[in-house]
């Protein structure tokens, strides 16, 4: 019980110390794990509009799970948690799935499912690579769910202007990769700086907070957003305040029944998400 250990040593048993609805942002981790999940929703939830209108759901969670497999060669090779070498290793795991996604093409046989298997592939390679490690659940556990609450702050800071130039770059290019998300043909130029920019993203954001939640940001809010307009512009205010939203409850709640993070930000992105259905459902 980190969080009740936590709270105690600063001066407030459990059940007991300051309002509960301001209790949790007194403490600096859980500004820290909130400004973390606030850089990840300005930028997954954008580029998860345009995976889910093309019809390629996977992409995003195999993309992460190359970059997870990246991470576990990492172990196996020795490599520290967050170190450069790491994150460079992740990023050629991630570019190279960018790569086979731009250029993937069979007649016979949906992208997606192409997608699929590369993602059945490149988990089970996981399981097989952390087999060689001592801990190696723990770290299936790690690349899964993250560690949102012990983000180091320094990692945040370093992730801001990361996302800031992709989304400069992506509000360059929005007209085109918006019409090819929109069923236009696309040029494979353009596939590779969208698959390319997108596993930059997935990198960065899967040693932050790990798969699961990388892979909510992207899809949940888009969803949601698809669900209650049409119009491209309040579909994205609409996901980026449900993904905030779930953020500040689901850490708000984490700290308050001491669970981890990031599966409760995922439960209450879900929730959120059920609620705009059923608005749409009544209105």
């Amino acid at each position: 019980r980190a969080i009740g250990t936590t709270r105690q040593c600063n001066g407030f048993p459990e059940g007991q110390g300051m309002n509960w609805l301001v209790e949790p942002w007194t403490f600096q981790f859980m500004r820290w794990a909130l400004l973390c999940c606030l850089v990840l929703v300005g930028i997954h939830v954008y580029l998860g509009f345009h995976i889910v209108r093309r019809g390629v759901l996977f992409v995003d969670l195999a993309m992460a799970q190359a970059a997870a497999l990246g991470a576990a060669v990492g172990v196996v090779m020795g490599l520290e948690h967050d170190s450069i070498g790491e994150f460079v290793l992740m990023a050629l795991f991630a570019l190279g799935s960018a790569a086979f996604f731009a250029l993937a093409r069979a007649q016979r046989v949906h992208k997606e499912a192409l997608v699929a298997t590369f993602y059945a592939l490149a988990i089970a390679a996981t399981f097989v690579v952390l087999e060689r490690s001592p801990h190696g659940m723990e770290e299936v556990k790690h690349l899964l769910v993250g560690q949102v609450l012990t983000v180091p702050p320094n990692h945040v800071l370093a992730t801001i202007p990361l996302y800031l130039v992709i989304g400069i770059a992506h509000g360059l290019m929005h007209r085109r990769t918006t019409a090819v998300s929109e069923g236009q043909p696309a040029k494979r130029g353009l596939d590779f700086f969208f698959y390319g920019t997108f596993a930059f993203v997935v990198t960065s954001s899967v040693g932050l907070v790990g798969v699961l939640l990388v892979f909510s940001y992207l899809v949940l809010p888009a969803v949601a957003g698809l669900l209650v307009t049409a119009h491209g512009t309040l579909r994205l205010i609409w996901g980026w305040s449900l993904a905030t939203l779930a953020s500040v409850l689901g850490l708000h709640i984490a700290f308050l029944t001491d669970m981890p993070a990031a599966p409760v930000i995922v439960l209450t992105l879900g929730a959120l998400m059920i609620l705009s259905w059923i608005y749409v459902c009544l209105r």
